[in-house]
């Protein structure tokens, strides 16, 4: 009697309800998706009461003659066969997420298998890398299987057809992405499509999106010099499901592997802001840039910067001012600001609420501090190119990097006396908790001694990797001490 009732509420559903498909990623009319990478398809399904728990999602790709060339599919709603403990996988604590059962609920089709006792023998199928709800669709389109097949990284995933053969990656022009709904027994209940393009992006970004007023410079930024942005989920990354980011999440070794198509033949403009040196953008992105010889180039990398460091600095208070961005084309390290601060301040550490400054002194070329008093200098330094051959390329596409600039020298002369202070970059920003350090910036705290009074301080700041090797290009600073 149950499964009568079960299939008159089915047939009650397709006869009577309206419904329809919508593409949300990729994003916009025409697309575009980079070359050598695989993309996520997501969109939404919209409709009235509850979904058959049988219903089929299927999803093809064609090319501009008609041919099919990629299909991946689901016949179950809400499907529990992932293989959510995968060796390589990134989560959220255990604590947060007890047996990943939400980040189940959530859909992740990259660890789509036919049954989970033995995930091994289907995690490699990409004709299953895909998941639906009552609300919506998520899947991936795999472009070439590994760099044999036209990758520039290999994903450590290694997927292929439903035949186990891989794929060769598709091939620059425009294709038509395919979502079909249907019934158990292949009715068609609703189906849309759209045109993407794939191809190659001829500029592109290195930044950072935290904090607020960061990111929302970082957009407009973007934008006015042409760059679109990349907003999509890239395959391989788990979006943060619980609402709290605390670190990158997913497959991350495929995730980057498909980043970093991205980087292939664009020109790189870099926001020096915050590039944490765990980040993708340093160790992947900037890195392979390093070991291709491109960050001398300007034909393929520039850098920039805050004037002064920030986004804004003294809301409110009388030294406010709004940071404008510049290009960071110095060799030398490049000065900031120099902030007065009090007790609270840290070597290397930059509050943004800024509870440990008591005034800015955004003139490098005439400064005057009173003797007794504790000062900041707050700077960066541009990404230089070194050595290729100090760029490895490790397993999990990240790269191990045995040369980098490692410290700032200052060279202090107060007139009677000579000295050398070597501090390190590595600046730290705290937005009510730690937001992340920044390979490029400084943070270095000096007192300016009672004895000092009538003195003039000389620096000389240089920047020195590694290896040792002192960069040959020198920043003056002069302080009058009062």
């Amino acid at each position: 009697m149950t499964e009568v009732i079960s299939s008159c509420l089915c047939l009650s559903f397709i006869m009577n309800s309206t419904m329809r498909l919508e593409i949300t990623i990729p994003s916009g009319e025409r697309p575009l998706i980079e070359y050598q990478r695989d993309f996520d398809v997501q969109g939404k399904i919209i409709h009235a009461g509850i979904l058959p728990d049988d219903l089929i999602l299927t999803i093809c790709l064609y090319d501009d003659e008609g041919r099919l060339l990629r299909q991946v599919h689901q016949d179950h709603k809400n499907s529990k066969d992932i293989w959510a403990y995968h060796p390589g996988m990134t989560a959220y604590k255990e604590s947060l997420d007890p047996g990943r059962k939400k980040m189940i609920e959530f859909g992740f089709p990259e660890l789509q298998v036919r049954d989970t006792n033995d995930p091994e023998a289907s995690i490699h199928d990409a004709s299953i890398k895909c998941f639906y709800n009552d609300e919506l669709f998520k899947a991936i389109i795999v472009s070439g299987s590994d760099v044999e097949h036209g990758r520039v990284f290999d994903t450590m995933m290694d997927y292929r057809d439903s035949n186990g053969e891989p794929y060769d990656r598709l091939e620059k022009g425009e294709y038509r992405l395919e979502v079909i709904l249907s019934d158990n027994k292949g009715q068609l209940l609703c189906k849309t499509e759209k045109t993407v393009i794939i191809g190659i992006r001829d500029r592109h970004s290195i930044i950072r999106f935290n904090p607020v007023e960061h990111k929302q410079n970082m957009i407009r930024w973007c934008n006015e010099i042409g760059i679109l942005p990349a907003i999509d989920t890239i395959p391989g990354y788990l979006e943060p499901y619980l609402g709290k980011w605390y670190y990158h999440m997913g497959l991350l070794p495929y995730y980057r592997s498909n980043d970093i198509a991205m980087y292939t033949f664009a020109k790189v403009y870099m926001f020096v802001y915050l590039i944490d040196p765990t980040s993708t953008s340093y160790e992947t992105e900037l890195a392979y840039l390093q070991h291709e010889h491109k960050v001398s180039d300007p034909k393929w990398f520039s850098a920039y910067r805050y004037d002064i460091g920030e986004a804004i600095l003294g809301r409110g208070r009388a030294y406010e001012r709004k940071g404008k961005i510049v290009e960071l084309k110095e060799d030398e390290p490049v000065i900031y600001r120099i902030d007065i601060v009090n007790e609270k301040a840290q070597e290397n550490i930059f509050d943004l609420s800024e509870e440990a400054v008591e005034y800015i002194v955004y003139d490098h070329d005439e400064i005057n501090i009173e003797a007794g008093t504790r000062i900041a200098i707050s700077g960066a330094v541009r990404p230089r190119q070194f050595d290729p051959e100090d760029f490895i390329l490790k397993k999990e596409n990240v790269y191990e990097i045995r040369n980098e600039i490692y410290m700032i020298r200052y060279e202090i002369d107060d007139g009677s006396e000579k000295w050398i202070e070597d501090r390190k970059l590595l600046m730290c920003r705290i937005d009510k908790e730690d937001i992340g350090s920044s390979v490029f910036e400084f943070y270095n705290l000096f007192v300016i001694k009672d004895e000092d009074r009538g003195k003039t301080l000389k620096i000389c700041m240089s920047a020195v990797d590694k290896k040792g090797n002192v960069c040959s290009t020198v920043k003056k600073l002069k302080i009058t001490v009062l």
